[in-house]
C-alpha cells in the first residue's frame, strides 16, 4: 500500500498494490464515506434519441457516497457502489455507479478516520516491503503449497505423488523426481524464503533433491518437522510461531496464536472470556489485557468497537482486529466475534 499526501484533513489518497491491500480497504471503507477514483462510465449521447441509453463508455473521475463494498478475491478487485456526488458536468449527480478498484488504482477516501483505520493503513504500507510467505506442507504421498497473506491463506497447489514402496528402485526414483519437479514448478514464481514442513522423511528427501537440482531455491528454503499434513499441518505451523521466527512478525501467524491463546484460557476457565456481555464485564473490572475483535464484528458495530477499544487502552490493554478469512478468525466468529485475554480472573 502506498499512502499519498493530501491537503484534506479527512481525506487520504492511497494506491493499493496487491490483493492484501484491497482486503485492508474493504475493512476501512464504510457506508456514507466518499470515495474518488478513475472509472469507466457510459455517458448518454443526448443527440442520439434512438440510442440515448447506449452512449459510449469513457474514463471519468467520480466521487461516490458509499452504499455497498464487496471484496472479490477471484477477480482481484474491490467493488465500491453508491450515488455519484462529484463528477463532470455531463454526468448527473445522484446517479448510481460502481467503481472497480484494482491493484495500482489511485483512490481517495473521505471519512472520519479512526485510529485503527490509520494503523491498518500503516501496517499495510509496511507489509508491502516484506516478501510473500510460501509454506509447503508435505510427505511422500501429497503436498499442499500455501501463500500466506495478511488477511488469510491461499492454497496454490495440492499435488499427489505416485510414490509407492511396491515400485522397483528405478521407477520409485523416477516417480519421486516427478513429484518434486511438480512442487518446484509451483515455487519458481515466488521470491524470498520458503518454509517446507512435514512429518517423516518426505521433506528430507525433497531437501536433498533441491540441494542437487535447484540450489537457488534450496538456499532460501527452511525445513521444519511437524506432526500433520494438509490444513492441519498448516495450522500447526501457524500456531507454533515458525513463520515468525523465519520471516519476522507475520500478521496471520500473530492472529492465529492470539486466538489459540484465548481458546486455551477459556478451556482453563480463568483468563479467557468471550461474547459481548462477558467482555464488557471484564473491561469494567479493568481485567482485559488483549481484546480480540473479528473484522466482521467491527464492520457491523464500529461505534461500539471504538468505545470498547478506548476503554481497553485506558486501562493499559491492547486491541487486535482478527481476519475471518482464516481458520483462527472463523473460531473467533463462532464465539460471537469478540473475546478477551485477561490479566487476572474475574467472578
Amino acid at each position: 500500500m502506498k499512502i499519498l499526501e493530501t491537503s484534506e484533513k479527512d481525506t487520504l489518497k492511497v494506491i493499493p498494490e496487491n490483493l492484501d491491500d484491497l482486503w485492508h480497504l474493504y475493512n476501512i471503507i464504510e457506508k456514507d464515506n466518499i470515495v474518488w477514483a478513475l472509472t469507466e462510465r457510459r455517458v448518454e449521447d443526448k443527440g442520439d434519441k434512438l440510442r440515448a441509453d447506449r452512449g459510449a463508455k469513457r474514463k471519468v473521475f467520480l466521487g461516490l457516497k458509499v452504499e455497498k463494498v464487496l471484496f472479490h478475491e477471484d477477480t482481484n478487485r474491490l467493488r465500491v457502489s453508491g450515488r455519484i456526488v462529484h463528477g463532470p458536468d455531463d454526468i448527473p449527480l445522484g446517479a448510481y455507479h460502481t467503481i472497480d478498484i484494482e491493484p495500482l488504482t489511485e483512490v481517495s477516501i473521505q471519512k472520519e478516520w479512526k485510529r485503527w483505520d490509520l494503523e491498518r493503513l500503516k501496517s499495510a504500507e509496511e507489509s508491502t516491503k516484506k516478501p510473500k510467505i510460501v509454506v509447503v506442507i508435505m510427505d511422500d504421498s501429497e503436498c499442499n503449497v500455501y501463500l500466506i497473506r495478511e488477511y488469510g491463506v491461499k492454497e496454490l497447489a495440492h499435488i499427489k505423488s505416485n510414490i509407492s514402496k511396491k515400485l522397483d528402485p528405478k521407477r520409485l526414483e523416477q516417480e519421486r523426481h516427478n513429484y518434486y519437479k511438480e512442487i518446484v514448478e509451483v515455487l519458481k514464481p515466488y521470491e524470498g524464503k520458503i518454509l517446507v514442513a512435514g512429518p517423516g522423511f518426505g521433506k528430507n528427501n525433497f531437501q536433498k533433491y533441491l540441494a542437487e537440482k535447484h540450489k537457488d531455491i534450496y538456499k532460501r528454503t527452511v525445513f521444519e518437522s511437524i506432526n500433520h499434513t494438509g490444513r492441519l499441518g498448516l495450522n500447526e505451523v501457524l500456531k507454533s510461531g515458525m513463520v515468525d521466527r523465519i520471516y519476522g512478525q507475520a500478521r496471520l501467524s500473530e492472529e492465529t496464536q492470539l486466538v489459540e491463546k484465548l481458546l486455551e484460557e477459556i478451556s482453563k476457565g480463568n483468563l479467557g472470556v468471550y461474547g459481548l456481555e462477558e467482555v464488557k464485564k471484564a473491561i469494567d473490572y479493568s481485567a482485559v489485557d488483549i481484546l480480540l475483535i473479528s473484522d466482521e464484528f467491527l464492520r457491523k458495530n464500529r461505534d461500539l468497537v471504538e468505545k470498547l477499544i478506548n476503554s481497553v487502552e485506558s486501562i493499559g490493554g491492547k486491541s487486535v482486529i482478527i481476519s475471518t478469512e482464516h481458520d483462527a478468525g472463523k473460531q473467533l466468529r463462532a464465539l460471537g466475534g469478540i473475546g478477551a485475554i485477561l490479566r487476572f480472573p474475574i467472578e
